[in-house]
């Protein structure tokens, strides 16, 4: 379980020489991850200078995300939320809890993006939506090394494939990842798996794994496709503009993914012929009991082929 931090004692009087010094500055607090969230929180901040030009944001992350928040053109510093002192400044605003109030309440017809629950909570309306991702050179030639060792002489474009979230609910089953995976090296492309950890059931494809944020992006980046469930590698194709499909369960991808340009697989209400959802209440989906859902299960292989095909047709195949 993650503490959150609290602050049990008031904060001492603001002099006026240190109001001066410390009036333009805005403290934008975030305790927890994941990275998706992360990624999102991306989002707010041109914004922010756009409606205040002159002010200095520090933006406050958990460590594991430092490398993952660092680069931000329009934020000015980046920190450790574990020891910030929110009292070392006038404005802040923590963007924790924000989303998960705003959508239990509206669920299950959830409409607004995550960055913009969050910039809404700081009083911002955001235009832009830009996470402004910055590819480092040194991470760029290490997953283009990377890739190609995998790849050999494999001529077909590469498929960066990421069928497992932290949240079960949202994970592929191991046949669905199979017949994923299958299907698109039997389209000609160089399907690789990612994930932070080793994805055993998805042999004999390998799997790049465990390896630092700016690794991580960079190959995503060198990718020529991106397969993702709901997760943090879909957030980031999506800011990187990546040829995309994302494939969903019991959060809304047309939310989710309502500013990137990507295919979406999913069982929607949407599409008049499925009534459940999505709910944002899988832990008590009035479906079952069971762990896996019907949003999960009924994906069935040709609803996947359906998505990647429609990913093809998108953005044509073309050899690397």
């Amino acid at each position: 379980m993650v503490k959150l931090i609290r602050h049990p004692k008031p904060p001492p009087p603001v002099g006026l020489r240190d109001f001066y010094r410390r009036r333009d500055t805005v403290l934008i607090v975030r305790e927890v991850g994941g990275l998706g969230d992360i990624l999102m929180h991306r989002m707010m901040f041109e914004d922010f200078k756009r409606v205040f030009p002159g002010c200095k944001i520090v933006w406050a992350v958990p460590p594991d995300y430092l490398h993952a928040a660092d680069d931000h053109p329009f934020v000015d510093q980046v920190i450790n939320c574990r020891t910030v002192n929110i009292h070392d400044y006038l404005i802040s605003y923590n963007t924790t809890t924000a989303c998960g109030r705003y959508e239990a309440q509206v669920a299950p017809f959830a409409d607004k993006h995550r960055s913009d629950i969050w910039a809404n909570h700081c009083g911002v309306v955001l235009t832009k939506h830009n996470m402004h991702i910055r590819i480092d050179p040194e991470a760029k030639r290490w997953a283009a090394d990377k890739i190609g060792q995998l790849k050999g002489n494999h001529k077909g474009p590469t498929v960066a494939f990421s069928p497992i979230s932290a949240q079960v609910g949202k994970n592929l089953t191991k046949p669905q990842m199979m017949m994923v995976a299958k299907y698109l090296h039997q389209r000609g492309c160089f399907v690789f798996g990612l994930h932070s950890s080793p994805l055993y059931d998805l042999k004999p494809f390998p799997t790049i794994w465990n390896i630092g944020h700016k690794q991580w992006m960079a190959v995503i980046d060198s990718a020529d496709y991106v397969v993702s469930v709901d997760t943090a590698t879909f957030h980031c194709a999506g800011g990187l503009k990546k040829p995309l499909t994302g494939i969903f369960t019991y959060i809304d991808g047309k939310v989710y993914g309502k500013y990137y340009n990507f295919v979406l697989v999913q069982k929607h209400r949407d599409d008049g012929n499925w009534d459940c959802g999505p709910c944002f209440i899988w832990p008590q989906c009035p479906k079952c009991k069971d762990v896996l859902k019907p949003c999960l299960t009924e994906l069935t292989p040709d609803i996947l082929a359906n998505g990647l095909e429609r990913m093809f047709q998108k953005w044509p195949v073309t050899l690397s």
